[in-house]
């Protein structure tokens, strides 16, 4: 059909010149960051076998794209790097290679349930770093990650911090039967409140209830923290709390206080992060722009018990906050006549081999003509070959 020949399916787009270039910058700019802070290059293929991403926790199995392999292999089209970084760190590293920093720039692939103009092709731009279970890890990652987003050229955004065990540990409490917990982290996942509210009830734990009533409000500085310390019992919630007021104190000292803030509401599945969550949420964007945590049981479901944690930063979206300028093809435009084609050509060569990029005129050797083209392009400098008013 003439239709399916003109436009892209659902959730995939093309990338016109002025969205490859902003596109490839913020690439460009987060690889930088990655790499002066030690993390190495890593890909992995772009389809794998079911397995690599089935039961991880992460994405929900109905969300990825499967096919089968001539063999009759269930195969998935990547939809999340951690797998399968987790799946070579345990299958090409050993224990000797600890930490192992990694990181990656490649497109992901999720069949989204609502599309809501939500991508099914995107690109992330990640970290992972593995073998190390402490703050300083922790803060490593952080510090990265608001890094790569000041590089990538974000002025006004938060990283939003929780910690896994502090609602898993607040559910627990509530000693509600394990039907109701299911639902109440459900609710939580799905930030329906109101249902979060209505199922508070069905717990007698006056504290838990006004925790998990409270859940919409529990985002801002430490006094979102002194707001429910004294609300739980059990010692795992504490140390969680305990744990997200150490990690600000250490981020406020090197004044990076201001890039965080809490969010007690936040849950990861509870088989993917283990710790540490965070989401970063740029000015004019509803959806994070970030997202990242520790994955502490992982590695381990590939043979080999590794501590973990990393982020991913959404490039799609990043590129949503930001004009994309219209592309500047070229430093240097060359005009020439044809009896000048020779020495144009040599020249170009020559200033390309300075570092300039040079676009070869096509519009003959008209002063006018080329003065006008080279406006309209912004390109800055015209360089004449055997042309007369050369100035």
């Amino acid at each position: 059909m003439l239709k399916n020949k003109l436009h892209t399916p659902e959730g995939v787009k093309d990338y016109l010149p002025e969205e490859c270039s902003l596109k490839s910058e913020i690439e460009k700019k987060a690889a930088e960051v990655f790499c002066r802070s030690g993390y190495a290059p890593i890909t992995s293929p772009t389809f794998e076998y079911n397995d690599v991403f089935s039961n991880m926790g992460g994405i929900k199995d109905r969300r990825t794209y499967k096919f089968l392999d001539r063999d009759g292999s269930l195969l998935v089209l990547r939809p999340d790097m951690t797998p399968a970084i987790a799946r070579i760190a345990a299958t090409a590293y050993s224990e000797k290679d600890i930490p192992m920093r990694f990181y990656y720039i490649e497109n992901m692939f999720r069949s989204n349930e609502n599309y809501q103009g939500k991508l099914r092709e995107f690109t992330q731009a990640g970290i992972e770093l593995i073998g190390i279970n402490s703050i300083d890890a922790d803060i490593e990652v952080l510090v990265i990650a608001i890094d790569s987003l000041l590089a990538a050229g974000l002025k006004e955004f938060k990283l939003d911090i929780g910690h896994a065990l502090f609602l898993r540990s607040v559910i627990d409490e509530a000693d509600v039967d394990e039907k109701t917990a299911g639902k109440i982290q459900q609710a939580i996942m799905n930030k329906n409140y109101v249902a979060v509210n209505e199922l508070a009830e069905k717990t007698d734990n006056e504290n838990i209830k006004y925790i998990l009533q409270e859940l919409p409000f529990l985002i801002g500085d430490m006094s979102v923290i002194d707001k429910v310390k004294d609300k739980v019992k059990s010692g795992t919630a504490a140390y969680a709390l305990d744990y997200l007021s150490r990690v600000y104190t250490i981020m406020d000292s090197l004044d990076m206080s201001k890039y965080i803030s809490f969010d007690l509401g936040v849950i990861g599945s509870m088989d993917y992060y283990t710790g540490l969550i965070f989401r970063g949420y740029a000015r004019g964007t509803g959806s994070s722009v970030l997202d990242g945590g520790r994955y502490d049981n992982m590695v381990e479901k590939f043979g080999s018990p590794m501590p973990a944690v990393g982020f991913s930063l959404k490039v799609n979206d990043i590129m949503s906050t930001m004009k994309a300028d219209k592309r500047v093809s070229a430093d240097v435009l060359m005009v020439y006549g044809e009896d000048s084609r020779a020495e144009a050509f040599k020249k170009a060569e020559k200033l390309r081999a300075e570092g300039y990029a040079v676009e070869m005129s096509l519009i003959g050797s008209d002063i006018d003509k080329n003065k006008a083209y080279a406006e309209e392009k912004g390109i800055g400098k015209i360089v004449y070959a055997g042309v007369k008013e050369a100035e």
